[in-house]
């Protein structure tokens, strides 16, 4: 949990950056540096918020210049590709694991190991 945590963190980084050097939008920077301090607080309404006004502040100028949408997009693309990456090697990993002889977990069966994990009852 931690890890996924930490790589959500680092995209709200990356994209601050990008706005942060090009400086065309300095209200679509601050509501998104308000989304991440919101995300490390675990304020998931108020960061939705402030993401949903970023990406309305973007969009909703005309003056947001092709440079910078081009680099929000690659930043963008490489956490997606990263994160497909990631569940194509959980797919391998869970063919690889039938093809042992293992048992795969029904959806009820998943729901009591994560809550045993976590300490938690339904």
């Amino acid at each position: 949990m931690d890890y996924i945590i930490k790589d959500h963190a680092k995209l709200f980084d990356d994209l601050i950056q990008v706005l942060d050097e090009d400086k065309s939008e300095p209200h679509a920077l601050e509501y998104l540096k308000a989304a991440k301090f919101n995300y490390d607080q675990r304020s998931m309404d108020h960061m939705l918020m402030n993401v949903v006004l970023t990406i309305y502040d973007l969009l909703g100028h005309s003056a947001t210049n092709d440079k910078l949408r081009t680099k929000l997009r690659e930043v963008i693309v490489a956490h997606v590709n990263q994160k497909f990456d990631a569940v194509k090697q959980l797919s391998t990993l869970s063919d690889q694991y039938r093809a042992s002889g293992g048992k795969l977990l029904t959806h009820e069966e998943i729901l009591q190991e994560v809550n045993e994990r976590r300490g938690t009852s339904r």
